[in-house]
């Protein structure tokens, strides 16, 4: 009798371990903090898969890039800050920037930084649209953790939990 009860608690054990890998690993990845408030502002947040070309790292690689959008409550733009914005042009791009130091007018403006030099291309605040939060490695397994995280904050009410 022992060993069927014993069956009976370690199977939904299990399986409860099996759903909460993929959450942990994305916790990993983002941090508790992003994590969280991604639950708690899950319009802010979205998941892109980059084909290796937008990035300073350049690579042959497909990598997913978490971006905290602009319109993020709490959204600040640190100098180095990769962020996702549109050219003047209508094309999208990313690159690191760096803010203006002295600016008469009250709009801030950036600049795009490569190789730690300013290229002079001017950015604007109504131009961003979000700052890359992280990059992440496409395997398997991120794949799957990714694309979980990212149906559980758009259909889960965690404040209501």
């Amino acid at each position: 009798m022992k060993k069927e009860t014993l069956k009976t608690i370690i199977k939904p054990l299990i399986v409860l371990v099996i759903i909460s890998l993929p959450f942990v690993t994305v916790t990993n990845i983002l941090g508790i903090e992003t994590f969280l408030d991604s639950f708690e502002n899950p319009e802010s947040y979205i998941c892109l898969q980059d084909d290796g070309n937008w990035f300073s790292t350049k690579t042959t690689e497909q990598k997913y890039v978490i971006i905290q959008r602009s319109s993020h409550p709490e959204f600040t733009i640190e100098d180095n800050d990769e962020i996702i914005y549109c050219k003047s042009n209508g094309e999208i791009d990313c690159n690191k920037i760096k803010q203006e130091q002295y600016h008469l007018s009250s709009i801030k403006r950036y600049y795009a930084v490569e190789n730690n030099k300013l290229t002079g291309e001017r950015i604007f605040e109504s131009q961003i649209i979000g700052k890359v939060v992280k990059i992440i490695d496409e395997n398997p397994w991120n794949s799957l953790s990714i694309k979980l995280w990212e149906i559980s904050i758009h259909n889960l009410n965690v404040k209501e939990l």
